[in-house]
């Protein structure tokens, strides 16, 4: 998959809690509609159609957005102790899992495993195809962000011996922030390489 295409997917799998948006007609709304609007078969099925307008040349895509998408209602139901229809607007059945074991074992042990899960996710992409979903944003400040992370733990500047938190997008080595700027379009370079190839960095820090 593409860069859209992977934006696409964890964007559909965000997209229930637009419901969240009724916060802003007061605490009411927010009670009645969020986790009740968006998060049910409803919602989801209209999400088939809209998928497919953008995607049934890609059908892998397609399946992936709607799974996305239905997946964060399950998830909800499994960690949140919160009245759901799932079944709108075909049922009006409430369902709470606070309803059938204690509100804190959903909220303590039950939540922190979901979070858990996807952050293991997280992580396994990260290692698999180097990168995370702030790849979304910018796969610039994606980059930027993990070797700031992750460099240190293996790498020092190539100048002073010190953990290197960048990677010069000119030369490739590994430097600290005092031997390193961060240039326009987040890209890192070393000052070596602004001082010997000022031209050919295409911007100033």
């Amino acid at each position: 998959m593409n860069r859209r295409e992977r934006a696409a997917v964890a964007l559909a799998g965000a997209a229930c809690d637009l419901d969240g948006l009724s916060l802003l007609g007061g605490s009411d709304a927010y009670y009645r509609y969020h986790h009740m609007l968006f998060h049910n078969a409803g919602s989801a099925l209209a999400v088939i159609p809209l998928a497919g307008v953008f995607f049934w040349r890609r059908p892998r895509v397609w399946l992936l957005v709607v799974f996305a998408f239905a997946a964060h209602i399950v998830e909800d139901y499994f960690s949140v102790p919160w009245d759901m229809r799932p079944w709108a607007p075909f049922s009006a059945t409430v369902v709470n899992l606070g309803h059938h074991v204690p509100g804190w074992i959903v909220q303590s042990v039950f939540q922190p495993l979901a979070m858990l899960f996807i952050f293991a996710i997280v992580i396994w992409i990260y290692v698999r195809y180097h990168r995370t979903p702030l790849e979304i944003i910018s796969p610039a400040f994606d980059r930027l962000i993990i070797d700031y992370v992750v460099l240190p733990w293996r790498n020092r500047c190539a100048d002073c011996n010190r953990r290197a938190h960048f990677r010069c997008t000119l030369c490739g080595r590994a430097i600290c922030a005092e031997h390193g700027t961060v240039l326009r379009g987040l890209s890192p370079a070393c000052k070596q390489c602004l001082a010997t190839r000022p031209l050919s960095v295409g911007a100033r820090p």
